[in-house]
C-alpha cells in the first residue's frame, strides 16, 4: 500500500500536466518519508500552507513535482536538473513566510523530519516562498542560494 499525505491532496503536490497524465498514480512518484515530512511541516506550522493551488483556480502550478513539459522546465536552454523533477522539492507558501522558515528550520534541527534538510536562503526567495528539498547533504541542515 502506498503512502498518501494526510494533509495534502495529490493536486497540491504535482503540476496540472502531471495530474492530467497520471492522476492518483502520481502518489507513487514520491518517497514516503518526504510525504510524511510534508504532513509534519503542515501540522507543526499550524497555519495554512499552499504548494500548488491550480485545482482551486489559483495561479500556483509548478511548486511541487514538475515534468519535462512544464513551462519552467521546457524553457531551459541548458542542462537542467532539479529536485522538483524528482518529487523531492516543494515551494511552500504561507501568510507568514518568516515563521514558516523558522518552523521548518526548527523541525530539521530537532530531527523531526526524516528526509527534508535543505532550505533555500530567504535572501534568494525574498520571503515570497519557502523552498525545501530532500537532496542529499552532509550537514544536519543546509541553507543554499
Amino acid at each position: 500500500m502506498i503512502y498518501k499525505c494526510k494533509k495534502f491532496v495529490i493536486q497540491e503536490l504535482v503540476s496540472p500536466l502531471v495530474y492530467k497524465k497520471f492522476g492518483d498514480f502520481a502518489w507513487k512518484f514520491f518517497d514516503e518519508d518526504v510525504l510524511k515530512d510534508l504532513d509534519t511541516i503542515r501540522e507543526y506550522h499550524g497555519a495554512g500552507i499552499t504548494i500548488n493551488n491550480w485545482h482551486w483556480g489559483g495561479s500556483l502550478k509548478q511548486c511541487g513535482l514538475r515534468c519535462n513539459k512544464d513551462d519552467i522546465v521546457a524553457s531551459k536552454k541548458d542542462v537542467y536538473c532539479s529536485a522538483h523533477l524528482m518529487g523531492k522539492a516543494f515551494d511552500l507558501h504561507s501568510n507568514n513566510i518568516p515563521k514558516l522558515y523558522k518552523d521548518v528550520e526548527f523541525l530539521i534541527k530537532n530531527k523531526r523530519l526524516k528526509k527534508i534538510r535543505r532550505i533555500e536562503s530567504p535572501q534568494t526567495t525574498k520571503y515570497a516562498w519557502c523552498h525545501i528539498d530532500a537532496m542529499q547533504t552532509s550537514a544536519d541542515i543546509e541553507f543554499f542560494i
